[in-house]
């Protein structure tokens, strides 16, 4: 489906509904990173046997895993990507239009991040309107730049009920400013106005899990953890001793999606009101 982020921005997404269990369902938003088909990988439409048996030993079909836990899913095209990158790029095969639209963003004020996170609201606005769906328990999870959208819509939006980062939580002096990144990493300014755990603070007290692989070159477990340590700070000063809502997960491997601790985290904190 398509809907309308802002004259002549369409987002185009696919709606997965559990095929059992009780209606409405919770929401897991799943936007994906790097990587020139978007959310086809997500959602298992492979473009060949390589591209599946690559997704699937990074454990990247993210939508097919979540409505299998029987969540719905909204599965996008994240903006730069596949459907929503430029026609230009899309023609030549580019595996993205990050840099351009990047470009264009900063001439008026803006960035690709913000933009793509203004989408993720969109895109929630539409879930109340469906009646399969509980608006009210939503959480968002995605790796890589999938990863940094889930986390700053997460701090942005209010909406999110349990926000789960892949590939992405560090330091901005350790990741983004040390090693090479995609233009559509950057935010003019940030450093004059903290580091990444201190955004933290504008998710908390709603449960965040942190997931990194211990051998991520991009996003390198010193500086995770280093992070993590002032993320955790944060929630125990609004929360006390009760620190279950604020957790890192190391996996054992590179930069990839690790699904393990994920679904238990997601389901204990989505259904925890009911519990």
């Amino acid at each position: 489906m398509y809907i309308a982020a802002e004259p002549g921005v369409e987002i185009p997404f696919y709606l997965l509904l559990p095929e059992s269990g009780s209606k409405p369902y919770p929401l897991v938003l799943t936007p994906h990173g790097h990587g020139r088909r978007g959310k086809e990988v997500y959602v298992g439409n492979y473009a060949n046997d390589k591209e599946r048996l690559e997704s699937l030993a990074g454990e990247r079909d993210v939508a097919l895993q979540t409505v299998a836990e029987g969540y719905a899913v909204i599965a996008m095209d994240v903006r730069g990507f596949w459907e929503m990158s430029r026609e230009e790029d899309f023609a030549l095969n580019k595996t993205s239009s990050c840099d351009e639209l990047q470009k264009l963003a900063f001439m008026y004020g803006r960035t690709l991040i913000g933009e793509r996170v203004y989408d993720m609201g969109r895109l929630i606005d539409y879930a109340f309107t469906r009646p399969e769906i509980d608006a009210s328990r939503i959480a968002i999870t995605g790796n890589s730049g999938g990863g940094t959208v889930s986390f700053f819509t997460g701090a942005l939006d209010e909406r999110i009920s349990v926000c789960v980062p892949s590939s992405y939580y560090c330091t901005f002096r350790g990741s983004i400013m040390n090693v090479p990144h995609c233009l559509c990493n950057f935010i003019p300014g940030i450093m004059r106005l903290g580091e990444m755990y201190d955004i933290v603070g504008l998710i908390a007290p709603r449960p965040v899990l942190f997931v990194n692989g211990v051998k991520d070159n991009i996003f390198p477990i010193e500086h995770t953890r280093e992070s993590f340590a002032h993320a955790r700070r944060i929630y125990e000063a609004i929360d006390g001793e009760r620190t279950d809502r604020c957790e890192l997960y190391e996996g054992s491997g590179g930069h990839r999606y690790y699904k393990e601790r994920v679904w238990p985290f997601v389901r204990r904190h989505l259904y925890r009101d009911m519990s």
